[in-house]
């Protein structure tokens, strides 16, 4: 009897800790149900949820054969009133946050339960799957990386050749290095797949780039002519994914994209590139190197600004329903207060990864706090905490201009906050290295556009809007008596910008 006893007690735990690996939550109560001769394990949870259902499917498969509650395991809905945040759902939600805004282009699978796809708003994933090449940009955290991997994933699915190098591997590299090392990944890459003869090629031109027998002025040629062989007997075309190429240094990005755009033109191949708007330098006029829009690529902008709230609020809140909806909730007030949801919008301008990120923390502060529901509070909270990850992404992304990034932002702070106590300013829509510097930040989030044409003079010269931050004057860097610029209606009017400071 005490062998059974320890037996049951052993197929207990490895089930629990099977259900609790998937759903990343540990402490599921659970409960022993006798019906006939069957002995049933129950999981407790809050409600009937979709992660719930694949970590029941996923229990059964790993289970050792010997396990007596193999088919015998089923979840129990426990009806105790408990407050969302406090909730195992809020629990198991934070677990898929977590899982689903890391930065991965592909390979790398976080396992568990995996939240449906959420189209972008104008088909931008069947846009970049075409056969053309594509300059993918938008602001940090924007989801170039969720397009390209839902584009891989599109074109795997029809049976295309796709390799993707993820650049931040290659940033520290210069001239010569970089052309090797990238040339030679893109051969060795698609030489892994089953690509028959062509294998045994690509790997031998592969091999020549590296032990430098066949440089990177000649290399493209040779790798033409090996992908000509392979697109027309594979009867598809291969696709050559470049993400945050903006860490690529500025002025290496235009000859990089020679070479590659010369191995693969012609030959059934195509180039997609994706990075940050203002850090991206595609084509060089002066040498004529690079990809040239639109002769030889054509632009995918992924940007919902609040110059249109709308739309950026539309998209953001069926991103969330989906996580919610995973875990058995819909957008309620028992959820988030919506002046909660409304801020978070604002506050995140629009940016998806963001917004998620963000709205976790505010979770988690509802959870300390033991708050019925997500609040405006958490949510400020949350918002003041994000400023010290923006700057490490400034460090990361730009850390070749940081110096004057950080000084203008600087000067943005003072001019806006500390002279004017409002947290908007103009700058000349006119090119000059202080736009510049606004676009950069605008891209890495420390700035978010808000009107893109006033004119704030008689003169008519065209300025640009923008918002500060709330990361930078909100939370624990709260400063008092700043007016927050938010349209009355929609959108802003021109009218109430036109007395904003200006940045000279």
């Amino acid at each position: 009897m005490t062998d059974l006893v320890k037996t049951e007690e052993d197929a207990i735990d490895e089930a629990t800790r099977a259900f609790e690996q998937e759903i990343g939550v540990r402490g599921v109560q659970y409960e022993i149900e006798q019906v006939g001769v069957q002995r049933f394990l129950k999981f407790f949870v809050g409600r009937k949820a979709p992660v719930y259902t694949s970590a029941l499917y996923r229990v059964q498969q790993v289970l050792d054969k010997d396990n007596p509650f193999q088919g015998l395991i089923s979840i129990q809905v426990d009806q105790t009133k408990i407050p969302f945040p406090t909730s195992l759902e809020a629990k198991a939600l934070l677990i898929l946050l977590t899982r689903s805004t890391r930065e991965v282009s592909e390979g790398e699978k976080s396992g568990g339960y995996s939240v449906p796809y959420i189209p972008f708003q104008n088909g931008e994933d069947h846009k970049l799957s075409q056969p053309a090449s594509h300059i993918v940009h938008g602001r940090r955290g924007v989801g170039k990386t969720t397009l390209i991997r839902q584009a891989v994933k599109i074109l795997r699915e029809k049976g295309s050749l796709t390799v993707v190098l993820d650049m931040q591997s290659y940033s520290t590299l210069e001239e010569e290095d970089l052309y090797r090392e990238v040339l030679y990944d893109f051969c060795f890459k698609l030489a892994e797949q089953d690509i028959g003869d062509s294998s045994k090629e690509l790997s031998e031109i592969a091999g020549k780039i590296m032990d430098g027998t066949l440089k990177s002025s000649t290399a493209p040629t040779r790798i033409n002519r090996a992908l000509e062989k392979l697109t027309k007997a594979k009867g598809s075309p291969v696709y050559l994914f470049l993400d945050d190429y903006h860490l690529v240094h500025s002025d290496i990005q235009p000859n990089l994209l020679h070479h590659l755009h010369a191995a693969l033109k012609g030959a059934g191949g195509w180039l997609k590139v994706a990075g940050l708007s203002s850090l991206l330098n595609p084509y060089s006029p002066d040498s004529r190197e690079g990809l040239q829009v639109p002769g030889d690529a054509q632009f995918i902008s992924l940007d919902l600004t609040l110059e249109n709230p709308e739309a950026a609020e539309s998209h953001l809140r069926r991103i969330l329903e989906s996580f919610l909806s995973a875990v058995g909730h819909k957008l309620t007030q028992k959820v988030m207060s919506q002046q909660a949801f409304k801020r978070l919008v604002w506050a995140t301008a629009g940016v998806p990864r963001d917004f998620l990120q963000m709205f976790a923390r505010a979770l988690e502060h509802a959870q300390k706090d033991k708050h019925s529901a997500v609040t405006v509070s958490d949510v400020n909270m949350a918002i003041g905490e994000f400023g010290q990850q923006k700057m490490s992404d400034l460090e990361q992304d730009a850390r070749n201009a940081k110096n004057d990034l950080n000084e203008m932002l600087k000067k943005i702070k003072q001019r806006c906050l500390d002279e004017n106590k409002i947290n908007a300013f103009l700058v000349r829509s006119e090119d000059s290295s202080e736009r510049s510097c606004v676009h950069a930040l605008r891209d890495l989030r420390m700035i978010h556009l808000i009107h893109r044409s006033v004119t704030p003079d008689a003169a008519g010269e065209a300025y640009e809007a923008y918002i500060l931050d709330y990361s930078i004057f909100t939370g624990f860097r709260r400063k008092r008596n700043i007016k927050e610029m938010i349209p009355k209606e929609e959108q802003f009017k021109v009218a109430e910008l036109r007395g904003l400071p200006k940045i000279s």
